[in-house]
């Protein structure tokens, strides 16, 4: 059963008699339609710079150009113009999850025109991008915002040592303590020196406040409302009722999609969550944030962040590949349009850059497989038998095998952290990660039964002062993995880059295990859920990036999010230190 709800007509197609579409577009409802070569006309005029008239778009219809220079014009009169100039301004338009082989295939089928007329028409280049592993937005968003290479997030989910206890980066408070690691490491974000950021899991210096660490303070969020508020009526798109009809219906199909779901897997467990996620962040949410990014755009904040999640909110729950998932992708290309023509529409006009942060892989989820959560299993009485001696010379690396170790310590109860296609086990509560010849000592039978398990493609963990890869009975080095017996659904390069990384992550697992490929373009899943990311799959290391040809900065070939964020700090931050103590 579909979500998709009623279809969005584009704001700029709605045309209300009291005074909800633009002045200019307004007469075009109730007026006979000025023919095409007079509205091209009426286009050039409005879109005059210094007495030189730029041309119609060739991805924009002219009553779109129409519609933006109106909405600029209402918003202008209504909220003071953002402090500052900059020579070039930034939008950057965040597609949480969506992998470019999807995009790709939206639009060949035609199902997002907007973004296909802009591609083709050379007015944007499109390429895919490898932003590093794990491929998990916390990770992603510290190295697009921070330009962090070792920030020190594993997944959305973790034991972290430094605070003692699990986070969770969908909670304010863990978001926030986060936020201020990140923050007091120094570095300049790109927000700082007035920027906005919606929906993104860290503020990272913006001005607004409008993300999940500031969720965290009532007082904050109090104090911002008003400010938040500000110019919103101005720039709606749609008429109050026409928007809440619309959320009704929505809502409605929601609904009985979930019941038709939980009824058909007998599980709820997620579901109330799902729904309330479907109309508060989704709907709701995500209709506050773009509005509020219009207003921006006619005010002229230099630099401006938003991030669309319902395509990754619907993928988790019923898949990336989903009829509700596709739905939500195909959905955005009317506001990307939008965002584009009031983006061009502003005295001096911003420079649209779109991207994703991860793909996302279909998932069968452990405990449908094994029947119990991983933690269970991890502890639970087995026969799989002894570790295998290659194995266990293999992460001796020529050392003497440590004899067993009954040393007592205090108490810790082994801890799985199901993070999607992947898991972080904890089976010490010390502030160091074990390294392998530790756990060879301490935990031997956690390692065989992770080993022996056919639903586990692969096993990371440190080794001395690097990080080893157990594939079916075997251990790999970074160097070695050409000769790794993984399925072909994994990316070496992500493989490579995360055993890399993993040393430097203290954060992370004592072990992390990554489901196997159980089938084409699908893993096992260790978190109940039907689509996931942060694993090594060649789909979820599939991001994009799309961005103005004639733009000051280049973002072909990049091979981490730190060197987007280099790149567009160099284009984007004028006379902004690149490297600051934070108090």
């Amino acid at each position: 059963m579909s979500m998709k709800g009623p279809r969005r007509t584009p704001g700029w197609r709605r045309f209300f008699p009291h005074g909800e579409a633009s002045a200019v577009a307004r007469p075009l409802s109730w007026r006979a339609a000025p023919t095409p070569g007079r509205l091209a006309s009426q286009v050039l005029i409005l879109a005059a710079r210094g007495g030189e008239a730029t041309p119609v778009s060739a991805v924009l219809p002219p009553a779109m150009h129409l519609w933006a220079h109106g909405l600029v014009r209402r918003v202008r009169e209504k909220v003071p113009p953002a402090p500052g100039r900059r020579a070039r301004k930034l939008l950057i338009v965040h597609l949480d999850g969506v992998p470019k082989r999807l995009l790709d295939e939206a639009l060949v089928a035609g199902r997002m025109p907007f973004l296909a007329r802009l591609v083709r028409s050379g007015a944007y280049h499109l390429d895919e991008a490898f932003w590093g592993a794990p491929t998990s937005t916390p990770y992603f968003q510290a190295g697009l915002l921070y330009g962090m290479r070792h920030a020190n997030l594993p997944a959305y989910s973790w034991f972290d040592r430094e605070l003692g206890r699990k986070v969770q980066m969908n909670t304010p408070a863990d978001a926030l303590a986060i936020d201020q690691r990140l923050r007091g490491a120094g570095r300049t974000s790109l927000l700082d020196g007035g920027g906005h950021g919606y929906f993104s899991l860290f503020r990272a210096g913006a001005e607004n406040a409008l993300s999940m660490s500031t969720l965290a303070s009532f007082k904050q969020m109090s104090r911002a409302f008003s400010h938040e508020m500000r110019g919103l009526l101005s720039a709606r798109t749609r008429g109050l009722w026409d928007y809440l009809r619309a959320l009704g219906m929505d809502t409605w199909a929601a609904a009985r999609e979930v019941t038709h779901w939980a009824r058909g897997l007998h599980d709820w467990r997620h579901e109330p969550a799902f729904l309330f996620s479907h109309v508060f962040l989704q709907r709701l949410g995500w209709s506050f944030a773009f509005t509020k990014s219009l207003v921006d755009l006619a005010r002229g904040v230099p630099l401006i962040y938003l991030v669309y999640g319902n395509y990754d909110e619907v993928a988790h729950r019923r898949g990336p590949r989903s009829e509700q998932a596709r739905a939500e992708l195909y959905r955005v290309d009317a506001y990307l349009a939008e965002l584009y023509a009031v983006a061009g529409a502003v005295e001096q006009p911003y420079d649209v850059v779109f991207l994703s942060d991860h793909g996302h892989v279909d998932c069968v989820p452990w405990e449908q497989r094994r029947g119990q959560p991983l933690a269970q299993w991890l502890t639970a009485p087995h026969g799989d038998g002894p570790l295998s001696d290659d194995v266990v010379r293999g992460l001796c690396d020529g050392r003497t095998r440590p004899e067993p170790d009954t040393q007592p310590r205090a108490p810790f109860t082994p801890m799985a952290v199901e993070c999607g296609d992947f898991a972080h086990v904890y089976v010490s509560g010390e502030p160091e990660p074990l390294e392998a010849r530790s756990l060879l000592a301490r935990h031997p039978e956690v390692l065989a039964r992770v080993t022996r398990s056919p639903d586990i493609g692969l096993v990371a963990l440190r080794r001395g002062d690097s990080a080893v890869a157990l594939v079916r009975g075997g251990v790999y080095t970074v160097d070695s993995l050409d000769r790794a017996p993984l399925s072909t659904e994994f990316s070496k390069r992500a493989v490579a880059d995360f055993l890399r990384v993993l040393p430097t992550m203290s954060t992370a697992g004592d072990l992390v295990l990554f489901g196997e490929a159980v089938r084409r373009g699908g893993t096992v899943g260790f978190a109940w859920e039907f689509g996931s990311h942060g694993g090594l799959t060649r789909t979820e290391a599939n991001s994009l990036v799309c961005w103005p040809a004639k733009a000051p900065v280049d973002l072909s070939g990049l091979s981490h999010c730190a060197q987007l964020h280099e790149r567009l700090a160099a284009a984007y931050l004028e006379d902004t230190p690149r490297l600051r103590r934070v108090p």
